[in-house]
């Protein structure tokens, strides 16, 4: 079989997967290419690649899925294939067809096992007849499965069936649930994969989701790279995920790895594919579905193969074989990996969008961080909220569990808030450490946690904090000065320098005296007339040593105009200086705001999707009002009692800002 030479690879996808790929692509002496949307212009790929192209501005119909201005990009740039990531077009086999009609090459499997695999329904059918055990289900467009909406097997899953990655992915108990449900999961697959079409399959309580990693050349050769277990997810998107298992037993894996690679060579499948499983207390399992593309996960996979999965695809793309054979695979280890979120844990997950004002990483050796984005980018609401994924291993789990969480505790996040400290109370929770997890963990267990890293902040002395607060501001202020030559009442942003501080946390607020001790070289503040005495011992960048009333506090801190972000120990708590004027709160008032619950606003900035309601209609609790998509994901606003509807101002297909007012209700 001749092989295929490559010397420009085009990467047809953006963040933190299009670096990776870049990565592989350069360490094989190939040039890589680029592609972006004008809002991802400054996102450290672009620069990473060897050639960058725009694919200028617009919707993801226009940019990331628009095939017909990606191949043109390819041709220009002499591309002689094309890695598409995961996500967008990776499971499209029109665009697979269409590469191979360009005469570029698709690094992935060929178009015919994208249409048959890469189609839940089609790839459950070939499962079931070969024998490996499938939930009862079915798949349609919408309009069909309303039609049989009595006969499905309730409580049902229902997610497209054209993609994967948790996107569009409901539980419906009722038929009652289903015409408005399914119709929220139709318009996200459309949105996300270019087509509406849905599966549905029985729904499993409690089970264990573990996948195989499968590699398969043209030459026959066909080998698995061990189980990664997904377990731990919310709202079906994977947030930890571990290789191995810990769950199931030798025998499982192995029936598990059989039904896996007999699945592959029944289609004589090419190219990374994972199949994936639910795997039940009785280690009974049943085939979920198999996805066509590199995953998100795949770096967890790597971490204990030391194989580079992105090579070698490549490599198979060629024509070349596999280069090693399933008896040379090894498993070393335990690895982890977590999935970091531009998202509000205590705003019920909603995407937060906006500038990274820092997004500091750690440097460890036993740590693999794969990242989207870098201090000073703009996180959009178009996308996925993914900033970026740490990988460690270790000897075994409980090892790679502490060293994920002396990790996570070394991130640093401000300007916009992220699930870092819910990554945190996860990985040192009872149900993670005592390996008690399960697909649905997070539904039942997620108040729990985020009740608990409330806990640690409300048990943290306020006033101790405000005066830290105050200090680290006093001494950015010192530094700039002494670094810039700035008049201190220019950094202050104030019309005199006063003796006092305003600094509010949430709804809180202190009013902070102070002054210099010449004699210790310590400050001395005042707060509700106690005394707190500080004194720095050692600053190295944003990280100080200070003595606290003689106490030792280390701890890590930001600040950027009037807001002052304290890390102490993976416990991240906001201030904000009241008596400095800031720009974009002010901005967040050119919308007026909810006053109360005669008001509904917009948590986030977003695309009004539905609005499942009309002028005069009487809401009961908890039943949807707006329906506002960002970052992919469509996010419900529940009504938070009895009311009715007085005005609706906005339309679906409107793009709405942070604190707009949506509409105006009375209360029953």
């Amino acid at each position: 079989m001749k092989s295929r030479n490559f010397h420009r690879i085009l990467v047809a996808n953006r963040g933190e997967i299009a670096s990776r790929i870049i990565r592989s692509i350069q360490g094989l002496q190939m040039k890589s290419v680029a592609i972006y949307a004008l809002n991802d212009r400054e996102l450290p790929y672009v620069s990473e690649a060897d050639e960058s192209f725009s694919l200028g501005s617009g919707s993801l119909a226009q940019t990331y899925l628009n095939i017909e201005l990606i191949l043109k990009i390819a041709r220009e740039s002499g591309a002689d294939a094309i890695h598409p990531g995961y996500g967008f077009l990776a499971e499209n086999a029109d665009f697979a067809r269409a590469c191979k009609e360009s005469g570029i090459s698709f690094i992935g499997p060929t178009a015919e096992q994208i249409d048959q695999m890469g189609n839940k329904a089609r790839a459950r059918d070939m499962a079931s007849k070969i024998g490996i055990p499938i939930l009862e289900g079915q798949s349609g467009e919408l309009s069909a499965l309303l039609k049989n909406q009595q006969e499905l097997p309730y409580p049902l899953l229902i997610k497209p069936a054209a993609g994967g990655g948790g996107k569009g992915m409901r539980i419906i108990n009722s038929p009652d649930e289903m015409e408005q449900e399914a119709g929220e999961a139709s318009r996200e697959a459309l949105n996300y994969f270019g087509s509406g079409e849905l599966y549905v399959e029985r729904f499993l309580e409690e089970t264990r989701h573990v996948e195989v990693q499968v590699l398969a050349d043209e030459h026959g050769n066909r080998v698995h790279l061990y189980e990664r277990e997904c377990s731990l997810q919310r709202r079906y998107q994977k947030i930890i995920e571990e290789a191995p298992s810990s769950h199931i037993s030798e025998h499982t894996r192995k029936l598990l790895f059989s039904a896996a690679l007999k699945l592959i060579a029944a289609i004589n499948y090419t190219n990374a594919g994972t199949v994936e499983f639910l795997v039940d207390e009785n280690q009974d399992f049943y085939f979920m579905e198999m996805n066509t593309r590199i995953q998100v996960e795949h770096p967890v996979t790597e971490l204990i193969t030391g194989v580079d999965m992105v090579k070698e695809q490549i490599r198979i793309a060629q024509g070349l074989p596999l280069s090693f054979s399933q008896e040379e695979i090894r498993m070393d280890g335990h690895g982890l990996e977590v999935r970091l979120y531009a998202e509000d844990p205590e705003q019920k997950f909603l995407p937060s969008s906006g500038t990274l004002d820092t997004f500091d990483l750690p440097a460890n050796k036993d740590l693999r961080i794969d990242n989207a984005y870098k201090t000073g980018n703009q996180v959009v609401s178009s996308y996925d909220p993914l900033l970026g994924k740490l990988i460690v291993r270790g000897n075994n789990r409980e090892q790679a569990r502490t060293r994920m969480i002396s990790a996570l505790k070394e991130i640093h996040i401000a300007g916009l808030h992220s699930n870092r400290d819910f990554l945190l109370a996860l990985l040192k929770s009872r149900h993670f450490r005592e390996n008690r997890i399960h697909t649905r963990l997070l539904d039942a267990e997620s108040l729990t946690l985020i009740s608990s890293l409330k806990k640690q902040k409300d048990g943290k002395d306020r006033e101790i904090l405000a005066a830290v607060a105050a200090f680290i501001a006093l001494n950015s202020i010192h530094e700039v000065k002494k670094r810039d030559r700035l008049s201190p009442w220019h950094v202050l942003g104030h019309w005199r320098l006063l003796p006092s501080l305003t600094i509010s946390l949430g709804q809180d607020s202190y009013q902070v005296n102070y002054k210099q001790l010449r004699e210790t070289g310590e400050m001395l503040f005042l707060i509700a007339d106690r005394e707190i005495q500080i004194r720095l011992v050692k600053q190295d960048k944003r990280n100080y040593h200070m003595l606290v009333n003689g106490q030792s506090l280390k701890l890590w801190a930001f600040t950027r105009q009037s807001e002052i972000y304290l890390d102490l120990d993976g416990v991240n708590i906001a201030f904000r200086r009241l008596d400095v004027l800031d720009r974009r709160y002010i901005r967040s008032d050119n919308f007026p705001k909810s006053t109360g619950k005669g008001e509904l606003s917009a948590p986030l900035n977003g695309r009004i999707v539905d609005i499942p309601v009309k002028e005069g209609d009487r809401v009961a609790e908890g039943l949807p009002l707006v329906v506002v998509e960002s970052m992919k994901m469509e996010n419900k606003l529940l009504a938070e009692n009895e009311v009715i509807v007085k005005q609706i101002k906005v339309i679906p297909g409107q793009l709405v800002q942070t604190n707009q007012i949506l509409l105006t209700l009375a209360p029953l």
